[in-house]
C-alpha cells in the first residue's frame, strides 16, 4: 500500500488508539469514581470548557438525556469536561472553569493534567490523559497543526470514559437514561416519555436514571472494547479508500488554489467547535452547521467549481444529490446507511464508505432498548483530516 498523506495521518491515528487502548484499564478505573457519587444521588453536569463538549455527550444518540448545563454544587455533582487547547487557552481567565473550581462538584477532565498549569491539581477527580495538541501533520497558522490528532483522541477518550461510566452504574443497579436517535422509530415519543411535564414551573426535568427498569451489570472494559472494536473496523475500511481521499484532497487544493469556496458539513455534535478557530482567522474550509437536509445543506451561492464535503446521517436521497451535481459542484459525500444502487458514477462525485451504524450510538446494551456511544464524530475526525492531509502536502503547507 503506497504511503500518501492520509494513510501518514490514519496511521497516526492508528497509533493513538494503541495507546487509548493500553490506558483502558485507567479510563475504567476514571469511569468507575464517576459513577460512584452519581449513585449516591449526585447529578451529572456536561460543561462548555471546551465548547463543544455539552453537545457531543448529551442531547445525542447514546448520549444521555436531561443532563444540567447549569454550574454544579454539590459534594457529589460531578462536572465532565474538555480542556481547550492549552497553547491558546488561559485556565486562570476561563470563567467556566473558575466557577467549577469554585463549586463543590468533583471535576473530570479530558486532556491532560499538565494541561491547567497554576491550578491545583487536587481540585480536579481524574483526567483521561491523551495527546500533545502540537501532535499531528501540516501546519498553516495558526492552525499548527492543520491536521491534529487532539480532536480525535479527545471524542474517543471522552466517550470511552463516559461508557465505562455508564457499565459502573449498572454494576451499581442503575441504568442511567440514554437518548434514542430521532431518526428511529418512536424515538421522539420514547425520549419524551422521561420529562416530567406539568404546568405548575419549568424547566421540565429528565431524571438521570431510568426508574424501575433492571439492565444485568455490564463488565469493566465492556463500553471501550466493544467501541474500539467496531472504530478498528471502520478505519481499515477507511485505509481501503485512500485513493478516493487522496482524490478529495487534490480536489479541495485546486478549489482553494482557483479561490473557489469549500465548503464543509459533518453531521454530528463535535464540528465545527472542536477546531477552536481563533477570533479573527480563516480556516482553509468554510464550516455550516450541521444539517442532513441536502436541499439546504449546501447553499445556493455554492456553484462550478466549489467543493462540497458533506459527512452525513440520513439515508441517502439521489435527486437531491443528483440536483447538486447538476450545479457544478464536486461533492465528497457519506451516509452511513450505505451507498444505494441509484446513485451512479459521476465525475464531480467523490462516495465515502464510513460505516457507523445507523442512529449513531454503536454499543449494545442487553436488556436496554437503546444502543451508547455514537461513532460518527470518531470516524469523521479521522476522514476529515486524512482529506485535509492531501489538501496540505498539495498546496506545500509545511509538512511537520
Amino acid at each position: 500500500m503506497p504511503s500518501t498523506p492520509a494513510l501518514q495521518f490514519i496511521g497516526l491515528a492508528k497509533k493513538r488508539l494503541a495507546a487509548i487502548r493500553r490506558d483502558v484499564p485507567k479510563l475504567t478505573e476514571l469511569g468507575e469514581k464517576m459513577a460512584a457519587p452519581l449513585l449516591e444521588g449526585g447529578d451529572l453536569f456536561p460543561q462548555p470548557v471546551a465548547k463543544f463538549w455539552p453537545s457531543e455527550f448529551s442531547y445525542r444518540a447514546g448520549g444521555m438525556m436531561g443532563l444540567r448545563h447549569t454550574t454544579p454544587s454539590k459534594p457529589k455533582d460531578v462536572a465532565y469536561f474538555a480542556i481547550p487547547d492549552p497553547r491558546r487557552w488561559k485556565p486562570a481567565e476561563d470563567k467556566t472553569l473558575q466557577q467549577l473550581l469554585a463549586s463543590k462538584a468533583q471535576l473530570f477532565a479530558i486532556g491532560r493534567p499538565d494541561e491547567v498549569k497554576g491550578l491545583d491539581l487536587k481540585r480536579f477527580a481524574g483526567f483521561t490523559g491523551g495527546s500533545e495538541a502540537n501532535a499531528g501533520l501540516y501546519s498553516l497558522p495558526p492552525f499548527t497543526p492543520l491536521c491534529p490528532l487532539r480532536p480525535f483522541e479527545q471524542i474517543v477518550r471522552g466517550w470511552l470514559t463516559g461508557g465505562e461510566m455508564i457499565c459502573a452504574c449498572t454494576r451499581g443497579g442503575k441504568m442511567p437514561i440514554l437518548w434514542m436517535s430521532v431518526w428511529l422509530e418512536g424515538a421522539l415519543v420514547r425520549n419524551g416519555a422521561f420529562t416530567t411535564h406539568n404546568n405548575r414551573n419549568e424547566p421540565w426535568s429528565t431524571p438521570l436514571f431510568q426508574p424501575d427498569w433492571y439492565v444485568p451489570p455490564l463488565p469493566k472494559g465492556y463500553a471501550a472494547g466493544e467501541f474500539m472494536r467496531e472504530l478498528d473496523k471502520i478505519i481499515a475500511r477507511l485505509e481501503k479508500q485512500h485513493a478516493a481521499l487522496a482524490k478529495a484532497g487534490e480536489w479541495m487544493a485546486q478549489a482553494f488554489k482557483a479561490r473557489k469556496k469549500i465548503w464543509t458539513i459533518l453531521v454530528g455534535h463535535s464540528y465545527p467547535e472542536i477546531l477552536e478557530r481563533p477570533e479573527g482567522s480563516q480556516h482553509p474550509l468554510e464550516w455550516g452547521a450541521s444539517n442532513s437536509n441536502l436541499s439546504t445543506a449546501v447553499p445556493e451561492r455554492f456553484g462550478p467549481g466549489d467543493v462540497a464535503l458533506h459527512l452525513g446521517y440520513a439515508p441517502v436521497d439521489v435527486a437531491k444529490v443528483a440536483r447538486i451535481l447538476k450545479r457544478g459542484i464536486r461533492f465528497i459525500y457519506t451516509s452511513p446507511y450505505g451507498r444505494p444502487a441509484e446513485l451512479k458514477d459521476h465525475k464531480n462525485l467523490i462516495w465515502l464508505d464510513l460505516p457507523w451504524r445507523p442512529a449513531d450510538a454503536t454499543v449494545d446494551i442487553p436488556g436496554y432498548s437503546v444502543r451508547m456511544m455514537p461513532m460518527s464524530s470518531s470516524a469523521e475526525t479521522v476522514a476529515l483530516f486524512a482529506m485535509l492531509s492531501e489538501m496540505g502536502e498539495r498546496m506545500k503547507w509545511n509538512h511537520r
